[in-house]
């Protein structure tokens, strides 16, 4: 597999004609389009991802990237449409199966990336609000706010409304508490950048500037 060269001219074509479509033929005949426009660059933006953020997150060098099916899902759907109109994939900071994960997505109109945990079973989410409530969570707290200036952003799932037991509703964190999943979204990707080699660059510098938050989530969550 080659270097990451960009995603080539047409890819949102393809992703706009797909979703008119939503043909198994169609989708048969068209394939290799998927594969050449965003599977197969895909794979190489991930592996010249692993390589370079190994030397931040030790444990990516030992993790094999994920690019995630474009068939759905329908058996519990009311939608019935057998494909997605988008790619993802993932890189797990380590095999560990509760270790946060970088995720990188494209579609017709956008490119975005975020790097945490979307959703946590209950285990997993009890440590995560332990160790935000806990003593290293000031500090937490503190690297995040810092991360949130520089145009990150928090994602999760679900968020309860008010804090959950046993913590006070004025805890200095509480917002944090409420979270049902962590997830730290990348300032907005320029829009020309995908298309460039520079793309794998700029998610190299974006981590390593999230690396205090991402490592101390990982570690909170193990």
């Amino acid at each position: 597999m080659g270097e990451f060269q960009g995603f080539p001219k047409g890819g949102a074509a393809f992703f706009a004609e797909l979703a008119k479509k939503q043909d198994r033929e169609w989708f048969k005949a068209n394939k290799a389009r998927y594969e050449e426009l965003w599977e197969e660059p895909m794979k190489a933006l991930l592996a010249d991802l692993q390589a370079k953020l190994a030397k931040t997150f030790p444990g990516v060098a030992d993790v094999k990237p994920k690019v995630m099916r474009i068939y759905r899902d329908t058996r519990f759907a009311k939608d019935k449409s057998p494909f997605k109109t988008n790619i993802g994939a993932t890189l797990a900071l380590s095999k560990d199966v509760r270790a946060p994960a970088f995720y990188v997505h494209g579609d017709a109109k956008t490119h975005f990336v975020a790097c945490g945990a979307w959703t946590m079973e209950a285990p997993v989410l009890a440590r995560f609000r332990a160790a935000v409530a806990g003593d290293d969570g000031e500090a937490f707290a503190a690297s995040l706010k810092k991360l949130l200036a520089k145009g990150f952003d928090v994602h999760s799932h679900d968020r309860l409304k008010r804090v959950p037991a046993p913590w006070p509703q004025d805890h200095p964190r509480a917002e944090l508490l409420k979270e049902k999943g962590f997830a730290i979204g990348y300032p907005k990707v320029p829009a020309a950048l995908p298309a460039s080699p520079e793309y794998v660059a700029w998610i190299v510098t974006q981590s390593r500037a999230a690396a205090p938050v991402l490592e101390w989530l990982e570690s909170a969550l193990a």
